[in-house]
């Protein structure tokens, strides 16, 4: 019997899927606190760590 529904089943996992992955991007960063900006780079942080007056 679950033949007949797994296209429609389907169909709305994927859509409620893709709906959660356009909410956490749109609204993410305002409700859930997420960062929308890239890490500093290995040579800004190899700067602050080895490059220190001892």
């Amino acid at each position: 019997m679950f033949h007949v529904y797994w296209p429609m089943t389907a169909f709305v996992t994927l859509i409620l899927v893709v709906g959660a992955i356009m909410g956490i991007l749109k609204w993410g960063a305002k409700y859930c606190k997420l960062r929308h900006t890239t890490l500093p780079d290995n040579e800004y942080l190899r700067h602050r760590a080895y490059e220190q007056e001892i």
